[in-house]
């Protein structure tokens, strides 16, 4: 977007963005695109480009809420708990696409954070989850910074290009193959 169409609330979120990239000592911005290089079958490859994309993206998913030690799967799993209160850990690695054993890893940090509490599902070995008031609360606060930071990334499309990627993106995560 030009910079003389940009809108106040536009220009402060690409400034603040930058501003957070700067700030991260020892890091090195990804650069999607370096010119000079030759990048051969890269180029055509869907792959490849999704992961460059996505490499770009997490950059500034890490800028707007890596200070707060929230990754893309730790808010991922703050959202599905939220929205399914009383998920099992179990449930959840499956959702997530996760180890068990990483899910417990997450939770752990979540609980000694006082984000998300452990109840008892009547099986010892399971546990159902609950966001905590606090948890609740944190959540609402990283909602509104993911969707700045998915507005932000996204500014370049419309509406109807985002949900058209949406939908095609969607199209590659088939679950099995012949």
């Amino acid at each position: 977007m030009p910079a003389q169409k940009q809108t106040k609330t536009e220009s402060r979120r690409a400034t603040g963005a930058a501003k957070r990239l700067k700030n991260r000592v020892g890091t090195v911005p990804f650069n999607a695109r370096i010119e000079g290089i030759n990048y051969d079958i890269l180029e055509e490859l869907t792959g490849y480009a999704v992961r460059r994309a996505q490499l770009s993206i997490y950059e500034d998913f890490s800028a707007s809420l890596g200070v707060a030690g929230i990754t893309p799967q730790r808010f991922s799993s703050l959202v599905i708990i939220g929205a399914n209160p009383g998920i099992s850990q179990t449930r959840l690695a499956e959702v997530m696409g996760i180890a068990r054993s990483g899910v417990v890893s997450i939770i752990d940090s979540f609980e000694a954070a006082g984000l998300v509490e452990r109840q008892d599902s009547g099986d010892r070995r399971s546990y159902n989850l609950h966001l905590t008031k606090e948890g609740q609360r944190q959540l609402k606060k990283y909602k509104a910074a993911v969707k700045d930071h998915d507005d932000r990334i996204t500014e370049q499309l419309s509406d109807a290009e985002r949900q058209q990627l949406r939908a095609l993106l969607g199209k590659l995560c088939v679950s099995s193959r012949p």
